[in-house]
């Protein structure tokens, strides 16, 4: 993507992330689609394709705090990252009960690096919606 069209995209998508409304929210992301369209095809179809992961934490009605830290993928990115280290040494895959024993173990390596969610004090509010 151009770099200036990066500063204005970057603060479209983090203004439809903060709005309370999904229907306003993913009105402001097709917008911002239509306007990348153009200069950045690849951009567009990435926001165009993520549309309802993206809405997913807006439309449950989740505090801010809490969608905030829901909408990050780093934890997910790093537990896939512990599996490929965990598994990356195994030469033959006798079963998959072996392949999910190891993917097991590669999850409980992983968890040793978490921290604790910030927003932890309105997990009961995710666990309503």
């Amino acid at each position: 993507m151009p770099k200036a069209l990066q500063a204005p995209d970057r603060r479209a998508l983090r203004q439809a992330w903060e709005l309370d409304d999904a229907v306003k929210a993913e009105r402001l992301l097709h917008k911002l689609a239509r306007t990348l369209e153009p200069h950045a095809p690849g951009a567009a179809a990435s926001i165009l394709e993520g549309l309802d992961e993206i809405l997913t934490v807006v439309r449950l009605g989740l505090p801010r705090e809490l969608r905030r830290s829901l909408a990050c993928t780093n934890i997910v990115e790093y537990v896939m990252d512990s599996v490929r280290r965990v598994c990356r040494n195994v030469m033959r895959w006798r079963s998959a009960d072996m392949a999910l024993r190891w993917t097991a173990a590669a999850m409980l390596e992983a968890a040793k690096g978490f921290r604790r969610l910030k927003a932890k004090r309105h997990l009961p509010a995710l666990r309503a919606a």
